[in-house]
């Protein structure tokens, strides 16, 4: 829906010698709620999953008389840079309530999906790796993922495609096994002692699994990240992107710069 200020009248003055000056329109203001977004989402909510609310922002252009942009500002809403590029997937909103059903900060899943794929519906076809998909899970951790999140969450089952590995390529239906991935990251690194561990907290869980994601969260930020990983060879580093001396304050810099704000953003709903 489109806003527009009263555009003024023109004005028309008598001046001498009966000649007439016409005074321009003023320039109008068009507001354009929550911007112009690159993907038409339609999303209805299902019986059982919680509240959930979409992000909210505005976007302001002033227009001349002669209908050029003058400018435009854009003010965001509640939600991060990340979640932004994973709303504007066909598949963002949903995936975003999936993980609000499972009471997960949706934040922190975007955060995830931008690091691993730019969210972006990655098919890996490679024979030596199962690893797939705009959250890149491997089968295996995938389908013993979405089985503890159907079974948190019954109702989680209407909103996905199919519960078997083809669900893989289905972005919303994989959202719910990272949102439970996530969510385990969350409880293990609590247990550990991080009270409220954020989405870049849980980055080495994601990444490395559950005992190398507990040492990253905990190590001093001077430590090399080899030290840390020391069961990796410097091949396995390499593809993970760390490189030769890399230290532990480097990797979450480089990760929180991937993250944007999100990075900061907490697991677990409050």
């Amino acid at each position: 829906m489109l806003v527009r200020k009263r555009r003024s009248a023109w004005k028309v003055w008598p001046v001498l010698g009966s000649s007439f000056f016409i005074y321009p329109a003023l320039a109008q203001t068009v507001n354009v709620p929550a911007g112009l977004p690159p993907t038409v989402n339609a999303t209805y909510q299902e019986v059982g999953m919680g509240g959930w609310t979409p992000p909210t922002s505005s976007t302001t252009q002033q227009i001349s008389g002669s209908g050029s942009v003058v400018s435009t500002t854009t003010s965001n809403g509640s939600g991060t840079d990340a979640l932004q590029s994973m709303y504007s997937q066909s598949w963002g909103y949903a995936a975003a309530q999936n993980a609000s059903a499972l009471g997960v900060n949706p934040d922190a899943l975007a955060a995830t999906c931008v690091v691993e794929s730019g969210c972006q519906n990655v098919y890996t076809a490679n024979s030596n790796s199962s690893i797939t998909g705009a959250f890149q899970m491997s089968n295996g951790t995938y389908n013993e993922a979405l089985q503890k999140a159907l079974a948190s969450n019954p109702s989680l089952a209407s909103s996905i495609t199919n519960t078997g590995v083809s669900g893989q390529q289905d972005p919303a239906t994989q959202a719910v096994a990272a949102a439970q991935y996530l969510k385990d990251a969350a409880t293990t690194l609590q247990n550990s002692g991080i009270s409220n561990p954020t989405a870049l907290d849980a980055r080495g869980y994601y990444n490395f699994g559950p005992h190398a994601g507990v040492q990253l969260a905990q190590a001093d930020e001077n430590a090399s990240m080899a030290s840390v990983l020391s069961n990796m060879s410097s091949d396995q580093l390499s593809k993970n992107g760390i490189s030769p001396g890399e230290t532990v304050g480097q990797w979450k810099a480089n990760v929180s710069s991937k993250m944007g704000s999100a990075a900061t953003s907490p697991i677990l709903s409050s």
